[in-house]
């Protein structure tokens, strides 16, 4: 089953499913809700707790010298300050970044567009479908000694690789957003005698965008994935070339400040769409996404 089918059935049985919840023993609930874990051990601190407590004992044993070869979070810290402020980091990450958007402003229309297209009009989901299982499949990474062969080494050929990284995140999840909406939506619209065009707008593409948003977010992960791995491959400038550089240098103390700074840089993306996410689902009157 492709993932076009599997999404399909999923929406056309959503208006039909009937939630379990009144059949539910009342007394189980009560019980569950008495051996739940503290809040503490629900919420976010408690898993930066667990990540400090994992960076303390890895300083720990730096000190006493259980592994000479890695170096402790302290210097790998100040290395990637140093680095950082001298430019040797700073501006890699800012090439590679510059790179991404410009790949990613490229993929946002089309994968966005395309998706819903093909989740509102059927023809176009049928012209399409074929093409997109069969592309979707092959990793960007095998791709890329093509791109190099035609477009070579500059920076060209890495926005094509950012862009293929982040388009089929993109159609993938507006495709499942645009086959969501509900029946109840679908009535209230025909009520109002909405035009075809007024219909999409207004109603199907605000009931989309919680689903767009979540693949403009691993879009823009699998793209900074994807930066470490063309800087490598095509071996000239950005962060994946000086990871690379250092790699080769054994400069364990770089070669892990850079990987902090690319983690570090993931995680701020990923906190700024998870905070739109939000922010739309307070204002459709549902409940933000824990996640």
């Amino acid at each position: 089953m492709s993932f076009f089918d599997a999404v399909g059935g999923s929406a056309a049985k959503s208006g039909n499913r009937k939630s379990k919840i009144d059949t539910i023993d009342p007394g189980l609930t009560k019980r569950a809700r008495s051996r739940s874990l503290p809040p503490f051990f629900a919420s976010r601190a408690f898993g930066w707790t667990v990540l400090a407590g994992l960076l303390a004992t890895w300083q720990l044993f730096s000190w006493i010298k259980f592994n000479p070869t890695v170096s402790s979070p302290l210097l790998i810290g100040q290395t990637l300050a140093i680095e950082l402020w001298g430019g040797d980091l700073l501006w890699p990450l800012i090439d590679t970044l510059y790179l991404l958007a410009i790949g990613f402003v490229i993929a946002a229309p089309i994968g966005i567009g395309l998706g819903f297209l093909m989740g509102r009009v059927r023809i176009i989901w049928a012209l399409l479908e074929p093409v997109v299982e069969i592309a979707r499949a092959k990793p960007t990474t095998a791709i890329i000694p093509v791109l190099i062969l035609f477009f070579g080494v500059g920076d060209l050929m890495k926005i094509l690789v950012f862009l293929l990284s982040a388009i089929f995140p993109l159609l993938m999840t507006s495709y499942a957003g645009a086959r969501s909406l509900s029946r109840t939506l679908k009535e209230t619209a025909q009520t109002f005698r909405l035009s075809w065009w007024a219909t999409q707008w207004e109603v199907a593409l605000p009931a989309a965008m919680p689903f767009i948003l979540v693949g403009m977010r691993q879009a823009l992960g699998t793209s900074l994935m994807m930066s470490v791995v063309v800087g490598m491959v095509a071996g000239n400038d950005g962060i994946g070339y000086y990871i690379l550089e250092a790699q080769q240098a054994f400069n364990i103390r770089k070669l892990l400040a850079a990987t902090v700074l690319v983690a570090a840089v993931g995680y701020i993306i990923n906190a700024i769409f998870l905070a739109l996410e939000s922010h739309i689902s307070r204002r459709r009157g549902a409940a933000p996404d824990a996640n």
